[in-house]
């Protein structure tokens, strides 16, 4: 460990058949992350017949379609539920025919306010970020991770592509030492104006404490930037000094990083959702993504305490990160580990340890472990997004189908010990 942070065959064919033939054009996405703006025409067997703006058809098996299309179907056109499970679970971020050609290095530097004269880092776009980037990198590989995970929320929630909108994310990739220090600088004094109270003068203490020592994180850019250059509030900061160099895709930190601040900006932001689970949820789920793509993990958390926010501590799990399954498996089938789902909801980084920290990641795995619970998860994002709160326990269990939460507590720990769980 190196680094440190943070679609049944349809039921019939007559229903789709009766569709209007004047839905609404929209984006709709295939498996491999090609799109096409069309409206809804009919169903052909188990395919789905698209009709562009030029009238021309388009057939899509229903299983090639993004999962939020068949959501999309589902709640708007009455399509029945059966179609949100079918087919196979897919890994929508390998599955992307990824384009080199649309990472585009720009002459400009970018600048970190609309006032500032020059700018401090090279920059690289491509269709939803901008690479901004200091010393010696490889933007284009943290590029192509940003743009295969972008992907893959696309491809699972209905509200990503809506909510994304025209905007990018910015993801700051900075080798060059002073570079660095001068970000932090300048967001350590941004914060600094915001600080009216005793709790924002112990975020700048904290911000100012760990900033050295995070290997990613995320900060807020200025209103007026975003305004101008069509940005998101929030962007992401990568510490890429030689202990953290990204050399492929997918590297597992990176991958860990930009998956949790993707489902961060999707469920609302940390500042605005609360109730407990939600670090569960958010870090279980950039765990899930970093070893389901990568094969292993290499984060660690860094949590933060004492009065001053200075007493620092490093969280990891099992010592090793491409063996988690199968420790954790073991060591509940002995009973030394007790999954209880009440306990992990309410887990919070002071609170970890490594049993706990794998947990996490078992309870996100199990989640999205199947067609019909990555589903029931698109549901519950969903859920957050509307009212800004996880999900209590108790309606978590149903909108996975279970009537009780001991039920689903009991059905994760059979998971954990199946030959599933790996």
């Amino acid at each position: 460990m190196k680094s440190t942070l943070y679609l049944l065959t349809l039921a019939t064919s007559l229903f789709f058949s009766s569709i209007a033939q004047a839905e609404d054009s929209r984006t709709w996405t295939s498996i491999r992350g090609s799109t096409v703006d069309a409206s809804l025409g009919r169903l052909d067997g188990d395919s789905v017949i698209l009709v562009t703006k030029d009238r021309k058809e388009i057939k899509l098996a229903v299983t090639d379609l993004s999962l939020a299309d068949r959501q999309y179907l589902v709640e708007n056109v009455s399509a029945p539920e059966a179609i949100l499970s079918a087919g196979e679970l897919s890994m929508p971020e390998k599955d992307l025919k990824f384009d080199s050609k649309t990472c585009k290095k720009l002459d400009e530097k970018f600048k970190l306010s609309v006032e500032d004269s020059e700018g401090m880092f090279d920059q690289m776009e491509t269709e939803h970020f901008l690479i901004a980037y200091a010393g010696d990198v490889r933007p284009n590989v943290v590029a192509e991770i940003a743009e295969r995970l972008w992907h893959g929320m696309a491809f699972y929630h209905m509200n990503f592509r809506r909510d994304w909108g025209d905007k990018r994310r910015v993801i700051f990739c900075v080798e060059d030492r002073e570079t660095y220090a001068a970000l932090g600088k300048w967001y350590q004094d941004e914060l600094a104006k915001e600080a009216v109270n005793a709790d924002g003068q112990k975020r700048v203490q904290e911000f100012a404490s760990t900033w050295d020592r995070v290997g990613g994180t995320s900060i807020q850019l200025p209103d007026e930037l975003c305004e101008e250059k069509k940005f998101h509030t929030g962007a992401t900061v990568f510490n890429m000094n030689q202990d953290r160099e990204f050399k492929k895709v997918f590297t597992p930190f990176p991958t860990h990083v930009i998956a949790g601040h993707l489902l961060n900006q999707q469920m609302g932001g940390v500042g605005s959702v609360g109730g407990k689970g939600y670090f569960t949820v958010v870090t279980g789920h950039a765990f899930y993504k970093e070893i389901k793509l990568a094969g292993e993990t290499e984060t660690h958390l860094l949590d933060v305490g004492g009065t001053a926010g200075d007493e620092i501590s490093s969280k990891a799990g099992f010592d090793d990160g491409s063996a988690w399954a199968r420790i954790l498996k073991s060591e509940v089938k002995r009973g030394k580990v007790k999954p209880n789902l009440l306990e992990i909801l309410a887990v919070e980084a002071e609170t970890l340890n490594p049993a706990k920290l794998v947990l996490v990641y078992s309870f996100a795995n199990y989640l999205q472990s199947n067609s019909k619970r990555v589903s029931a998860f698109a549901r519950m994002i969903r859920r957050v997004e509307s009212n800004n709160t996880i999900p209590e326990p108790e309606e978590l269990a149903k909108i996975y189908d279970f009537d009780s939460v001991e039920k689903m507590e009991a059905d994760w720990i059979e998971y954990i010990k199946s030959k599933e769980f790996k």
